[in-house]
């Protein structure tokens, strides 16, 4: 993944720099004349795009109170600003001298920052009275020009960030092969801070003794990869970094062919459309909740690429990957995307994008709808690297953290019982669809007037068990919506499903008591008779001591519940019944 990341900033080092346009921006500039040794007053013009090499211009200045030499400058906290420049030009001053150079520059750095210190307040004072005087809905950015140039015209400013990288690479450096490129006989250093994996100052995470002198033997890399991931990652950073669920990645492609002209093209086309989408001038099929979601590009492609994608998570000044998924082919993505159609035909009109992973995340989110973090990060995150890397999940696994959202909607006043469960048929259709999930028991039955449901979610009705639990579930929804318009209160039925956690004998005592109940109401006609019958045969058929967990059970039962109205539609060949 990193010799991808390398690629990919040796390619982005050679594109123009993306330019900011902003129409209604002005520069406020501090005026430093270090040949006459004073401060001369606060200049104000328009941004310039063309100048941002000049500026110094990052965006990520206006993230935190890190110093800058070009930040966006607060109305109202612009002493705060101020002081992330002053720091930025005083951390300079001590770099300087280890630079060699020559004194008339080191003169030129030392009488800037004397200055600004010196005249700190009258510089404070006047840059107050120049904002008052600009509309607030400016966009404001402030900067220093040194003897009539910005920064970024002097060499060593433009040069000092990497001066700073520069010297702290040399603390931990030694001649050896560089972990990226291979190449034997280059100074290394494991000192390198454009994904911070792990740190050198706590035990543990040294190699040779726990010695910081040594801990280049952990991750060496030559400077040439070192400048080469740095581009790469700030490339990622701007236009490949995506949402989700909580999360982000970095989505970063790979060619498995050495044509970087290719390559070239490939991240033109993928910036370009993550742009275009953004302005939305362009719709894409999307797997995600992301606007800018483009993994459907990668679907169009051939397999002389794969894709990688890294999520990442900061803890303090550290980042930990929390999921990282190699080398997936665009051939996967395409079964993807085929199998999420083949599923929004299926249940057509039911959610707004059809399957995406927010249908996943619906019951991998947290344990208990009262917890303020998402607990079932880590159960989330192995089903999305399962479905992009082809491996198997089992249905207990899923059933177990199904069950309790579903159990949740059901005590509820005003559940969405059948919501969440059509979203556990799509998930286990799509699951089904992509090749990841096998159904315990598939057996050959007799053909009957239920096939065109059953079959419609492919194997997982293809069993006796599975199919006579559902049409209990089915005669069930009805009893409570027989009992729901009779009383106008809450079915007292309802009491009989054990909050959704019946066993193997609670099932099969439920159909006679659901048979009586029918017969109460004057409510047992042909239509339910026949469902009845149908259940029975599913049962006697299906024995003693099923192979069913408690969750899979109730799972289709509630599935019975939900899907009651086709049910009905097929026996009555009518809508008659209400979605509950």
């Amino acid at each position: 993944m990193l010799s991808a990341i390398k690629e990919i900033g040796e390619i982005a080092k050679t594109k123009p720099k993306t330019t900011i346009t902003n129409q209604n921006s002005k520069i406020l500039s501090i005026l430093i004349n270090t040949k006459q040794k004073r401060y001369e007053g606060i200049d104000i013009e328009d941004f310039d795009s063309t100048k941002q090499e000049f500026y110094l211009f990052s965006d990520r200045a206006s993230k935190g109170n890190a110093p800058y030499p070009f930040c966006p400058l607060n109305f109202k906290y612009y002493e705060r600003t101020f002081n992330k420049v002053l720091v930025w030009l005083t951390n300079s001053e001590k770099y300087i001298y280890k630079d060699n150079a020559d004194d008339a520059l080191k003169s030129l750095v030392y009488n800037a920052t004397h200055i600004l210190k010196s005249q700190r307040n009258e510089i404070l004072k006047d840059l107050s009275g120049k904002i008052n005087e600009i509309p607030r809905k400016t966009t404001l950015y402030l900067t220093a020009k040194i003897d009539g140039h910005f920064l970024g015209e002097y060499d060593f400013f433009k040069s000092f960030p990497q001066l700073v990288k520069t010297e702290k690479r040399k603390r931990s450096s030694n001649i050896s092969t560089c972990s990226i490129c291979g190449n034997h006989n280059k100074e290394v250093s494991g000192k390198s801070d454009v994904f911070k994996f792990y740190t050198i100052d706590k035990p543990g995470f040294i190699a040779g003794g726990f010695k910081e002198l040594t801990a280049w033997k952990n991750f060496p890399v030559c400077n040439d990869c070192y400048l080469a991931l740095q581009n790469g990652r700030k490339y990622l950073e701007d236009n490949l970094r995506f949402s989700f669920y909580g999360f982000n990645y970095l989505l970063i492609p790979k060619l498995l062919i050495t044509d970087k002209s290719k390559l070239s093209e490939l991240l033109d086309i993928l910036s370009t459309t993550k742009k275009e989408i953004s302005l939305k001038h362009r719709t894409i099929r999307k797997i995600t909740s992301d606007e800018e979601d483009i993994l459907d590009l990668f679907s169009n492609q051939n397999d002389l690429l794969t894709v990688n994608f890294l999520f990442l998570q900061n803890i303090q000044s550290a980042e930990r990957i929390v999921l990282a998924i190699d080398d997936v082919f665009p051939s996967r993505i395409k079964k993807i995307f085929e199998a999420k159609e083949e599923i929004d035909s299926l249940f057509q009109n039911y959610q707004e994008n059809g399957f995406t992973f927010a249908t996943i995340r619906n019951f991998f989110s947290r344990s208990d709808e009262n917890k303020k973090s998402t607990d079932l990060d880590k159960y989330f995150l192995e089903i999305v690297h399962a479905i992009f890397k082809g491996e198997e999940i089992n249905f207990p696994f899923l059933a177990k953290f199904i069950m309790p959202v579903l159990r949740k909607e059901l005590l509820k006043e005003d559940n969405h019982l059948f919501f969440r469960v059509r979203d556990a048929l799509m998930l286990m259709s799509f699951l089904e669809k992509i090749g990841i999930i096998k159904f315990r028991e598939v057996s050959i039955m007799e053909i009957n007037a239920f096939d065109s449901i059953f079959n419609r979610y492919g194997n997982s009705f293809a069993s006796p068990i599975k199919r006579g639990v559902f049409l209990i579930g089915v005669l069930t929804q009805l009893l409570l919506n027989k009992q729901s318009s009779e009383r106008n209160t809450k079915p007292p039925f309802i009491k009989k499903l054990k909050g959704l956690k019946m066993d193997e004998r609670d099932i099969k005592g439920l159909l006679p008591q659901i048979i009586n109940k029918m017969e109460e109401y004057d409510a047992l006609d042909t239509g339910k008779q026949r469902i009845a019958k149908e259940a029975s045969k599913y049962l006697l058929e299906a024995g003693e001591n099923w192979k069913l967990s408690i969750d899979e059970i109730n799972y289709y039962f509630a599935c019975g519940m939900c899907l009651a109205n086709e049910i009905a539609n097929i026996v009555y060949n009518n809508p008659i019944i209400k979605e509950a």
